[in-house]
């Protein structure tokens, strides 16, 4: 089942927890969600996402975003299945309606530089490192990110 962002959606994402280096992708609580008024709670964001559910368990979502001209990707993927081959159906999917939504945008995405495993996934999905850059992450810390622009296929 695929579902635009709600309350079912952010308890999952608040809940997920992943190990170290990655538990820098650790949410807030959902109390803490709510009390910060989370972008995952706004009604104006929620068709910008796309939740993938098993049953009743959310497996990933995608975060699809205007930024100037171009539009961004962001994509979460329950700690369970990490690692085993599942991102790139669901990026896949994601870049399907980015293409549908902005037909004329270009699709980027940015991910941390030692992030392997994403890279490797986005890649397999058609994008090209473009550039890096040091830039404040959602800690205020300065960190590496890559810059990566799907090519079209």
């Amino acid at each position: 089942m695929i579902t635009a962002m709600n309350i079912s959606a952010t308890k999952a994402i608040c809940s997920w927890k992943y190990p170290e280096p990655y538990d820098v992708y650790n949410y807030v609580s959902f109390d803490e969600a709510v009390k910060n008024n989370s972008p995952l709670l706004k009604d104006e964001n929620k068709d910008n996402y796309i939740c993938f559910w098993d049953n009743e368990t959310l497996s990933a979502y995608i975060n699809i975003y205007k930024k100037d001209e171009n539009v961004f990707l962001g994509i979460g993927l329950s700690p369970d299945l990490c690692s085993k081959g599942f991102g790139e159906a669901y990026l896949r999917q994601g870049i399907e309606t980015a293409k549908s939504r902005y037909p004329k945008s270009e699709i980027w995405v940015e991910v941390r530089s030692w992030n392997k495993r994403a890279i490797k996934c986005y890649e397999s999905c058609g994008f090209k490192e473009e550039y890096r850059k040091i830039i404040k992450d959602r800690f205020g810390n300065d960190a590496e990110f890559v810059f990566m622009r799907w090519e079209k296929k």
